[in-house]
């Protein structure tokens, strides 16, 4: 993905969670830091593709249905937080959406959840894709470090992106 701006874009991967928030947060002051650009990323996946056939045709969101509620939540989240940031909605695997757009950009910014107590510490594999295949340096953030503000619960299963 080629971006045309003068001044330097960090990337931030946005999913519907006080993490994402927190690695915004840090990105926004980063940004102010370096006179960069914002770019928050959300990833998107229409449900649809990995439903049954023969499941109830009630059930089922189309796919403009789930992307425009996708859109919606993801602006309401970075909305919270930079008012004046326009999110970008992307179809596709996280990592791969989040690979594309994070091309000639000066970071990639993400968030990671606090480890359950006693569980090992392991990188998501998203996270681990980021890191391994991004040509930009990859800054983590984790929620315990930067102050969240008070988070609304989203709906889980909006977790992808779609481009127009």
């Amino acid at each position: 993905m080629t971006h045309k701006s003068t001044r330097p874009r960090i990337v931030v991967g946005v999913s519907h969670s006080p993490a994402a928030t927190a690695a915004l947060l840090w990105a926004l002051g980063e940004a102010r830091l370096r006179d960069a650009v914002i770019q928050p990323v959300h990833a998107w996946q229409w449900s649809g593709q990995h439903r049954a056939s023969y499941a109830p045709m009630g059930s089922w969101r189309s796919h403009d249905d789930e992307y425009e509620a996708a859109r919606a939540q993801t602006r309401a989240i970075v909305a919270e937080v930079a008012p004046s940031v326009e999110p970008i909605v992307a179809q596709g695997p996280p990592a791969q959406v989040l690979l594309n757009h994070c091309e000639n950009a000066e970071m990639l910014v993400l968030g990671i959840r606090r480890p359950e107590a006693g569980l090992p510490v392991t990188a998501p594999p998203v996270l681990t894709a980021c890191v391994m295949g991004a040509r930009c340096p990859v800054v983590v953030i984790s929620p315990h470090v930067v102050g969240t503000p008070e988070f609304r619960s989203c709906d889980a299963s909006l977790s992808g992106a779609r481009t127009r």
